[in-house]
């Protein structure tokens, strides 16, 4: 599997690369997707494996460039095609709280929600990453009273943090609460965000829901 020129997305329907399709259609670049099914078990394929040794989606390719890991593709994406906008500049005092909330999304939130899935709750003692309920209030605390995680600013972060908020909340990880399902609803009122739901998430995924 040899990289092409411009940017390739790996992803396969109803996973994490809905993450990297949505940041593809804010920043409005072109992209090819090549479908990586991982229910038939594609990502374990050598060919892919040589990409992603992790065999997992997504992944991008840009001409020879190869970025793996959904915080990395954004923060690769967003620096190379829309720093200053979807990406504050290094010099902007926005950017600190940036790159906390992008590596936020999987370092606590994603492993959190995951946990809680299952049951698992465990004290924030316990972990690097905290407690279910202390997460919660950090979000609520970071949401109440703003459009978006830096404020009226709408940032790749809240296209990494966004994506998974919003699979939680589909799949009923977490409690409706206000300031979190208000900015739910305003990130799926973006078009970007829209085009990625209607090219990745299937039919099937939302019947008898």
């Amino acid at each position: 599997m040899t990289p092409k020129r411009g940017i390739t997305l790996y992803h396969s329907p109803a996973s994490r690369a809905f993450t990297a399709y949505w940041l593809l259609e804010e920043l409005g670049v072109p992209f090819r997707v090549e479908t990586v099914d991982i229910r038939k078990g594609d990502q374990k394929k050598p060919e892919y494996l040589k990409l992603n040794p992790s065999g997992k989606v997504p992944t991008i390719t840009d001409g020879k460039v190869v970025v793996s890991e959904n915080p990395a593709i954004c923060i690769y994406l967003a620096d190379r095609y829309g720093y200053g906008g979807l990406a504050p500049r290094i010099e902007d005092v926005d950017r600190g709280p940036y790159l906390k909330w992008m590596v936020y999304s999987t370092a606590v939130l994603d492993p959190l929600i995951s946990l809680h899935h299952k049951h698992i709750d465990l004290p924030g003692t316990e972990t690097g990453f905290g407690a279910f309920n202390d997460m919660l209030g950090v979000m609520e605390g970071a949401l109440k009273g703003r459009n978006y995680l830096l404020g009226s600013r709408f940032t790749a972060a809240d296209v990494m943090l966004g994506s998974t908020l919003s699979a939680a909340l589909h799949r009923k990880d977490l409690p409706e609460l206000p300031a979190i399902m208000d900015y739910n609803a305003r990130l799926a009122r973006r078009p970007a965000y829209q085009r990625a739901a209607d090219a990745t998430w299937p039919a099937w995924l939302f019947e008898g829901t």
